[in-house]
């Protein structure tokens, strides 16, 4: 590399790599913020990143820079980085203008991607051609490219685990465009204060002896990035499998391909003459033939890595986990491209070389994603490309495209190719019986498939029991929680009165969406679920504990991102039923944001009612109060809902009304009648089916919250923190006795927020809430609150000869007759 200015541009192309990556994670969320987090949207900003780099790549294969201007070239492209990435930051505004003018939110979906994410990663591409030519060198192509990966390592962990936890996604976009701005300058300066004869002085890169022919070199430039980024998203949803589902966790693992990538090139850089290429696809072949097996190795039947690990220890788990089954596959394939690029002839070749990767980068993780993870699954689509390493190699050892003969022998050769044939076969057998899912003792997988989501999995135990299970890692519900999940529509839909037309944000098994279905008032049900295959599975499976509910006229399922979906339906429902939402999973924290939560509001009709329901054992109560907080910037005279006693697996429901009233507003009159017409339906739920039941329920307004952060798509609050908290479990959830004294606080201070009719329904809520607690604790008082239930149940309930007594919401039921009855679980 030319001195002085070789060691320089190594460090700007450091800093643009470390740029580079951190510019499409911030442009990434962004864009899921204003289009929502289904797997598609993720899809469509990745691809437009990778055409953009492959499109920067064609254009500088086309157009090379000249020696005397490449440095204001990359001056120049730098500075478009920062000022295309600035519009980015600002893609919601500019998304609110397109949408009037494309009309059809599928355009604005493809659309955005394109105008925001493609035109700056064109820029990005243009700057290590252009540096190339600067600076040419018979490595420096090698050593460029080696040192622009390890610089994305430092940028991806950088902006992950300190710049949005800390600035948030404004800010940590800010700062990123700003780098780009400031190597901009130093790529100006350099171009500036640079000899003149220095530049005209330098000539083509390299004279290495060309291999292979320019076709294989081009079609093995474009099979190592479809390659490399196929097996990066099967190593996330592998992974996906044993860490918790959070940005961390993912970012952890790109990080490992990065440096096992990064590290190969520098193996390549520091080496007098190339390695081999038939080297690099022997022993890219060999180790992803071995991936699966050493995965299933080290976590024997997918055993999830426990949460409850202290976090140096968790992620020193999880880096060791790939360091055994990543870095042995990304460094072998990592030395294939720069085996590459150490015999490109100039930075013209080098620049072709590029967008073929980066083109093939593109595809292979698209097709990945869309058609060989779902035909093939997680260890046969690994399988797959060690077998499509192995075909490049036998073509390698015979010779195929090569303008020298092979050096050794191509008997043995052709030999080792035979027995990876053989080998291969044998694992892909295995491979078919591994397994996907880790289901607990005593179940069996029902049904099961891999989607660009994940892997979502149905299991069962016994002829009434089945769940459905995301990741390996999370239940999305089951049916033994049928009527628990019925209720989270009840309520909501009692209170209101008289709800017409209804959305449900989360489908889920489908309970809660019959729930809804149940209420003679109800005409229209619109529904959003985020996952394909669990709504899939819903429908498939869960027919008898959904009340086949996929079949009612009345029932619209839209698989999409809830919070994008109920955006573009301005004033069009009286109730809006938010599910329980896993905090820390990445996306799922913008469903508790304030830009959502006005989203709702403007998706209300006038007299509507939001109920967003917590899970209150997966949320701390910092986090809770974040969560109130938030929900209370947007709506007044918040109130509270409970939606069961269990005293270890609370849940309670935020509700307000999109006009302002306040709970002692409510009409008791009309819930009454609406009880009354669900005792003429199929519902036994002793507490939905009086309007003392629905009073038990009722907490009272939200008491007023110390001043605190909010919860926004700008600063992600809640998903950094939650991600953070889960691991280790810093800070204790919300439930047991905290939670319970501070609902009966809450009570305690508006005993008067009910008719005085119902008062004594709604100190029953409190009593079965402290008896749960005395149940769980084993209080010495427990035994004489027993003596109690009948007389502190409302008589309505106590009269009601068809409530089904063994669907009460708690461990302790209320009658002896009933209290060995099988308990329901969430």
């Amino acid at each position: 590399m030319n001195r002085p200015w070789g060691g320089r541009a190594l460090l700007l192309l450091f800093f643009s790599g470390a740029a580079g990556l951190a510019h499409q994670v911030v442009w990434t969320r962004r864009l899921v913020d204003v289009l929502g987090a289904s797997a598609d949207t993720f899809s469509k900003v990745v691809g437009a990143f990778c055409v953009g780099l492959a499109l920067g790549g064609a254009w500088s294969a086309l157009k090379p820079a000249p020696p005397k201007t490449a440095w204001r070239r990359v001056a120049l492209a730098e500075f478009c980085v920062a000022a295309l990435g600035l519009l980015a930051l600002f893609s919601i505004p500019i998304a609110d203008h397109l949408r009037p003018i494309l009309g059809d939110p599928a355009l604005v979906k493809w659309s955005l991607p394109a105008l925001l994410v493609t035109p700056p990663a064109i820029a990005m591409g243009l700057v290590l051609p252009a540096v190339l030519a600067a600076t040419p060198g018979r490595r420096t192509s090698v050593w460029a490219y080696a040192v622009n990966t390890l610089g994305g390592v430092v940028g991806i962990a950088v902006i992950v685990f300190w710049g949005l936890p800390a600035g948030g996604l404004t800010q940590s976009g800010l700062l990123t465009c700003a780098v780009s701005f400031a190597l901009a300058t130093a790529a100006l300066l350099i171009y500036r204060f640079e000899d003149a004869p220095a530049r005209t002085e330098r000539s083509e890169i390299t004279d290495v002896p060309v291999e292979l022919s320019r076709t294989s070199t081009n079609v093995l430039a474009f099979t190592s990035g479809f390659l490399v980024l196929g097996l990066e998203v099967v190593a996330q949803q592998q992974f996906a499998q044993v860490t918790i589902n959070s940005h961390f966790s993912s970012s952890t693992v790109l990080a490992v391909v990065l440096i096992a990538l990064g590290g190969a090139s520098l193996l390549v850089a520091a080496q007098r003459q190339p390695p081999s290429l038939r080297l690099g696809l022997a022993l890219a072949a060999a180790a992803w033939l071995l991936q699966p097996s050493t995965f299933l190795w080290l976590r024997p039947d997918l055993q999830i890595i426990p949460y409850e690990l202290a976090p140096t220890a968790y992620f020193t788990d999880v880096v060791l986990l790939a360091a055994g089954t990543l870095l042995p596959g990304f460094f072998a394939t990592g030395l294939l491209f720069p085996t590459l690029l150490s015999g490109a002839g100039s930075a013209k070749d080098v620049a072709r070389l590029l967008a073929l990767n980066g083109l093939g980068g593109w595809l292979g993780s698209e097709l990945t994603q869309g058609i060989v993870l779902p035909q093939l699954g997680l260890w046969r689509t690994v399988l797959a490309a060690s077998a499509v390493y192995t075909v490049l190699l036998g073509s390698q050892s015979l010779g195929r495209g090569r303008r020298s003969p092979p050096r050794g022998s191509p008997a043995w050769q052709t030999f080792g190719v035979a027995i990876m044939v053989v080998v291969s076969g044998l694992a892909w057998i295995r491979a078919s019986h591994s397994p996907q899912v880790s289901p607990a003792p005593g179940e069996r997988v029902i049904d099961l498939a891999v989607g660009r989501e994940g892997v979502v999995a149905t299991v069962s135990s016994a002829t009434n029991d089945w769940r459905i299970i995301f990741n390996n890692t999370y239940t999305l519900g089951g049916s033994r929680a049928q009527m628990n999940q019925e209720r989270q529509a009840h309520l909501p839909l009692l209170l209101h009165g008289h709800p017409r037309a209804v959305a449900l944000l989360g489908v889920a098994t489908g309970s809660t969406l019959a729930g809804a279905t149940l209420s003679p008032a109800v005409e229209h049900i619109d529904a959003f679920e985020l996952s394909p295959w669990a709504a899939r599975f819903a429908e498939k499976h869960f027919a008898p504990f959904n009340r086949n509910v996929f079949r009612d006229p009345r029932v619209t399922v839209t698989l999409e991102d809830a919070r994008w979906s109920i955006a573009q339906k301005p004033a069009q429902y009286d109730v809006v039923i938010g599910d329980l939402f896993l905090p820390w999973r990445t996306g799922e924290g913008r469903l508790y944001s304030q830009e959502h939560f006005a989203a709702v509001r403007r998706a209300l009709r006038s007299d509507g009612l939001f109920c967003q329901w917590l899970p209150l054992f997966q949320l701390t109560r910092p986090q809770f109060a974040t969560i109130a907080r938030t929900f209370d910037s947007v709506f007044t005279n918040t109130f509270l809902l409970r939606g069961d006693f269990y005293p270890d697996l609370p849940i309670i429901g935020l509700c307000a009304f999109a006009d302002g009233r306040p709970l002692s507003a409510l009409d008791w009159s009309e819930i009454s009648q609406g009880a009354e017409r669900l005792r003429s339906t199929p519902v036994t739920d002793p507490l939905v089916r009086h309007a003392e039941g629905v009073a038990m329920c009722v907490i009272g307004p939200l008491p007023p919250l110390s001043p605190g952060p909010l919860n926004t798509l700008g600063n992600s609050r809640l998903e950094w923190d939650a991600g953070r908290n889960i691991v280790g479990l810093r800070q204790p959830w919300f439930i047991g006795v905290p939670a319970a004294e501070y609902l009966r606080d809450i009570f305690r201070a508006n005993s008067n927020s009910l008719p005085g009719h119902l008062r004594h329904a709604q100190d029953s809520g409190l009593f079965f809430q402290t008896l749960e607690i005395a149940a769980k604790v084993n209080a010495p008082v427990l035994a004489n609150l027993r003596t109690q239930i009948s007389e502190r149940l409302p008589p309505s309930l106590v009269n009601d000869g068809s409530a089904d007594w063994a669907q009460w919401p708690g461990r302790v039921k209320p009658f002896a007759a009933h209290s060995n009855a099988t308990e329901h679980r969430r």
